[in-house]
């Protein structure tokens, strides 16, 4: 039986995770958790400070304490943290006086906001932060789901995520309706720690003014393009060339604990104009599919994402002899294949690292991107 990646896997801390919506955060300390583990946000003066939530003096919850300007005042005894963990002030014993030595909050490897989230990496991360361009290209409008909260692992959310041939089934009430059955072959392909999945369909696209004006046709064009970055990070983008429009969806999760994942979703258009009743719409849309997802996902009886290793040669959907592949796949499935492998990957090359009990201590600098080595994944064009 393959191995199985849970929401608390070790290796899982060396990848960068989103762990709340940047305006989540505002002026008190926020109390997230990641991979099993309670940490603290907070902004302080100089900078967003992440923490594990303990006080190192007898360990209560820093989240329970206050923004002070640049520090981070714990609720229990009043010690005082700034942005790089160092204690500056132990009152009871008294002015002047310097902290123990070891009277440092834990922080993490590094913490940044970017793309409207507030990531962690616990660990030095194996892969970059995704990249969104759409954000910053004119005449995209953006809207965020309310984060949603799932007892599905965060494997098997980002694999439904990738997945196209459910959309008859699960969704026939949204987007799956009227839906082919039939996957046609696709295209996976490396990319940097991660791959892109590039697909050409005929779909309805009702949304396209122009239909109910009898000058497009109903059905019409769409290129897919799914990017991923391990572990959890996806971007879809929707090119439909007939209509001139673009939609985009940004798909990140956070590994809250066993059991529990959350999600965040974000909308990027090109076709709404600022309309933002339009965009509302949308949302509301894409909220309905996303429970549809959810409904059943959470019915599944599985603790964590059966992984796969590198196949053997001629037979790109199979796991190699020393670790069979615990699910049947066909070639409607290369997506979620790669993505089992790269998580595997992911998960051998933590395993070779020194056993570390915690991430380095960080210097307070935001460090979104590593130089470690690319993850290897083969190239496979599944027919």
């Amino acid at each position: 039986m393959s191995r199985r990646l849970t929401n608390t896997n070790a290796a899982l801390r060396h990848g960068w995770h989103p762990v709340a919506r940047s305006g989540e955060v505002a002026d008190e300390p926020v109390a997230v958790r990641l991979l099993g583990e309670p940490w603290v946000l907070a902004r302080l003066d100089d900078g967003l400070a992440a923490f594990a939530d303990r006080c190192p003096h007898r360990l209560a919850p820093l989240s329970a304490g206050r923004v002070d300007a640049h520090e981070l005042v714990c609720g229990y005894h009043g010690w005082r943290f700034v942005v790089s963990g160092e204690c500056t002030a132990v009152p009871a014993l008294g002015p002047g006086v310097p902290a123990p030595r070891r009277a440092r909050a834990a922080p993490p490897w590094g913490v940044v906001e970017r793309h409207g989230l507030i990531w962690i990496a616990p660990e030095e991360p194996f892969a970059d932060l995704i990249e969104v361009p759409e954000a910053d290209e004119a005449g995209f409008d953006s809207v965020w789901l309310e984060p949603s909260r799932s007892s599905a692992c965060a494997g098997l959310l980002a694999d439904n995520f990738l997945d196209t041939a459910h959309f008859p089934f699960v969704h026939a009430g949204t987007i799956g309706a009227g839906e082919d059955t039939v996957v046609a072959p696709y295209r996976v392909t490396q990319d940097d720690d991660g791959f892109v999945v590039q697909m050409e369909q005929r779909v309805a696209n009702p949304e396209d003014p122009k239909v109910a004006t009898g000058e497009h046709p109903l059905v019409q064009r769409r290129w897919s393009t799914y990017v991923y970055r391990p572990p959890f990070m996806l971007r879809l983008r929707l090119d439909y060339p007939d209509a001139g429009m673009i939609n985009t969806i940004q798909f990140c999760l956070q590994p809250e604990d066993e059991g529990s994942t959350r999600i965040y979703t974000r909308l990027l258009r090109d076709d709404l104009g600022g309309d933002a009743a339009r965009m509302a719409e949308a949302a509301r849309f894409e909220q309905a599919v996303l429970d549809e997802d959810l409904a059943l996902q959470e019915r599944f009886d599985l603790d964590g994402l059966p992984l796969i290793g590198d196949p053997p040669r001629g037979d790109p959907l199979r796991g190699d002899d020393a670790d069979p592949a615990e699910e049947v796949s066909i070639r409607a499935d290369a997506a979620g294949v790669a993505l089992r492998r790269v998580l595997a990957s992911l998960v051998d090359r933590a395993t070779r690292l020194p056993t570390s009990g915690s991430g380095q201590p960080s210097d307070g600098r935001d460090r979104p991107r590593t130089t470690a080595r690319r993850t290897e994944f083969r190239q496979t064009t599944i027919r």
